[in-house]
């Protein structure tokens, strides 16, 4: 029987001073441990609807493609990814198919252990790109209605850059 190993991946869009991705990574241990699986966290801050590189991303890939785990779990399927459907269901066939990976996702209840997994991966896919989509439309939505009041200051607020921070981060490195 071989060894199981687990890798928890939690992401967030933006940086922690807005969100942060310890409820994701909290939910899935509690979950591991709950199944008696070892895991390894990976974490990043990336978009995953853009198409941009997600180090973390692709690091627990490779090491799911050297067999070195046998279960990924996420926290939502949206944390997995939002880019589009075929690209989600491509990444996701091969993990599990090609790597022989298997796939948990909590909150949705989605593990590819399930027989109706091909159907179900389908249509989460489809699902978290299309929350994307639609948050960009809100944001969109509402812009123009500020902006229709005169309410509007326009950009994103301004990042301050929290020395103390980086002096800690510096400091344990």
């Amino acid at each position: 029987m071989e060894k199981i190993r687990a890798i928890i991946y939690a992401r967030c869009s933006t940086d922690e001073s807005k969100q942060d991705v310890e409820n994701q990574i909290n939910t899935c241990k509690q979950y591991c441990e709950s199944q008696s699986w070892p895991y390894e966290i990976f974490q990043e801050y990336e978009s995953a609807y853009k198409g941009t590189r997600r180090k973390a991303f692709e690091e627990a890939l490779e090491r799911i493609r050297l067999r070195e785990f046998n279960i990924l779990v996420v926290y939502m399927l949206d944390r997995f990814s939002r880019e589009t459907p075929t690209k989600i269901v491509s990444d996701l066939h091969k993990i599990v198919e090609e790597h022989k990976c298997r796939f948990v996702s909590i909150k949705e209840g989605i593990d590819s252990n399930n027989d109706m997994w091909q159907i179900i991966m389908m249509i989460f896919a489809y699902m978290a790109n299309n929350s994307s989509k639609m948050l960009g439309i809100r944001v969109r939505e509402g812009i123009k209605q500020k902006k229709d009041k005169g309410e509007y200051k326009g950009g994103r607020p301004k990042k301050e850059i929290d020395i103390k921070r980086l002096k800690s981060i510096a400091k344990h490195n």
